[in-house]
């Protein structure tokens, strides 16, 4: 019932953002922005506005003036539905997302995905308490785990992966739930609601100290892909993606990475075998 608490004011918060955004005029052409809350959606507006208009003033640059509207969705799920209806433009793809976007929508344009670092791989956690006597992926048996979204990359494919590498199903946990957020993982194991949790490096590197939290074990991951729907212009596109490209400073507060990198379908290949693996995890 928490959880559910939590979605319903994160989906009012989100429907809010939408309704009082500045409405572009008439004569503007409108480019539709789709991503989802990993934090709290005040947070995730707050870091939206200077990558909001550093994208616009891209794509200025390149011939294209064009008024960028946000909109944050509460969930993976919402994000990903309205791209595929065609209510967006270009979105922000969690790496099992864009693998689940792609196979429904196989004309989706790939634009770039994050570097991290320079690199096309971050990493995402197992955490447990500093207290707790959980030291091994073996010792989770019989514990309390919490995952983030069930489509998320670090919060449930890929510790999933890493506990069915280790013997573990679902049936060797006491018990499960799927949270939603990154940062609501965090806390309900610092307030000792789950032995343990997955979440991403960013999150667990903001909270540990003050959550008292230490990591289990660490994994590897894809970072976040940028794509557009298949019909959108291809020189709207390739400006979109040239402007990404080139972003730099302040505009990158919001992806929390150092810039944008080429990316090609096969770099998450490797993922797609690890969600065929995750099947034997059971749930």
């Amino acid at each position: 019932m928490i959880t559910q608490a939590f979605r319903r004011i994160d989906a009012v918060l989100a429907l809010l953002f939408c309704l009082t955004a500045v409405p572009a005029t008439a004569a503007e052409f409108v480019l539709r922005f789709a991503s989802y809350a990993t934090e709290r959606p005040s947070e995730e507006l707050r870091k939206m506005e200077p990558f909001q208009k550093e994208v616009e003033r891209g794509l200025r640059e390149r011939g294209v003036t064009a008024k960028v509207e946000v909109r944050i969705y509460p969930t993976y799920d919402e994000a990903i539905q309205a791209l595929h209806l065609g209510e967006v433009d270009f979105s922000r793809l969690g790496p099992v997302n864009y693998v689940l976007a792609k196979q429904k929508a196989p004309k989706l344009i790939l634009l770039a995905c994050e570097g991290h670092g320079g690199d096309k791989a971050f990493s995402g956690v197992i955490v447990v308490s500093n207290t707790s006597n959980i030291h091994s992926i073996a010792d989770l048996r019989g514990k309390k785990f919490a995952f983030g979204d069930p489509t998320s990359t670090t919060g449930r494919y890929l510790p999933q992966a890493e506990l069915v590498k280790a013997g573990l199903t679902i049936r060797d946990l006491a018990s499960h739930d799927y949270l939603g957020r990154h940062d609501k993982v965090v806390f309900a194991v610092a307030a000792g609601a789950f032995d343990a949790g997955a979440t991403n490096e960013r999150t667990f590197q903001k909270y540990a100290v003050d959550k008292g939290l230490r990591e289990l074990v660490r994994f590897p991951s894809p970072t976040q892909a940028w794509v557009a729907r298949g019909e959108l212009d291809r020189e709207v596109v390739k400006a979109l993606r040239s402007t990404l490209f080139s972003m730099k400073g302040a505009a990158l507060e919001y992806i929390d990475r150092n810039g944008f990198l080429p990316s090609n379908d096969s770099d998450y290949d490797e993922l797609r075998k690890t969600m065929k693996l995750v099947r034997a995890f059971g749930g």
